[in-house]
């Protein structure tokens, strides 16, 4: 057995896919609780391409007495991305295997977890922004926040996937 189709057998687990799930809410609640005072801003910082707007955001946070806040989340923030990844991939490998999905899409289990690599690269950029507003750079903001929509993008089509592959898998 090679090692995708070992990787797809050891992630098809209803255990691990309730108690990463279960961790993944909660984590994923707590976050929010941390930076709801963040508004929508929390979701621009991450999501835009413009250096301009990041560094107006942080000034913002700043004027506002909230960049400790924002600060505080990555606490969290650095191993909620584990949560996500396993969850994701297990759910897809369950789906995979109740559908009976050929094993040459098994790559297709890893992208969770590419998603999740790319959401801590993303972490540390913005760590970096923290430490000095200098490295708040276009380059910088392209690779953070380019990391970032690449995430988004990843965790919404494992979402997508999982829902269709629950719904064929209950239809049959």
């Amino acid at each position: 057995m090679n090692l995708l189709a070992s990787l797809r057998q050891r992630l098809d687990n209803g255990t691990l896919i309730v108690c990463f799930g279960a961790i993944y809410l909660a984590s994923q609640a707590w976050i929010g609780r941390i930076v709801h005072p963040l508004g929508p801003e929390m979701l621009f910082v991450q999501t835009t391409l413009s250096a301009e707007r990041v560094r107006e955001i942080f000034a913002a946070w700043e004027a506002a007495g909230l960049l400790d806040v924002y600060a505080s989340h990555y606490r969290y923030d650095m191993i909620h991305p584990l949560w996500y990844g396993v969850f994701l991939a297990a759910a897809l490998a369950k789906g995979f295997n109740a559908n009976a999905v050929p094993a040459r899409f098994n790559g297709l289990l890893l992208l969770p977890f590419l998603a999740a690599g790319c959401d801590v690269l993303e972490n540390r950029v913005h760590q970096a922004f923290l430490a000095e507003r200098a490295a708040i750079t276009p380059a910088a903001v392209l690779l953070g926040n380019g990391a970032a929509n690449l995430k988004w993008l990843i965790a919404a089509g494992a979402v997508l996937a999982v829902g269709a592959l629950t719904l064929r898998a209950l239809r049959r």
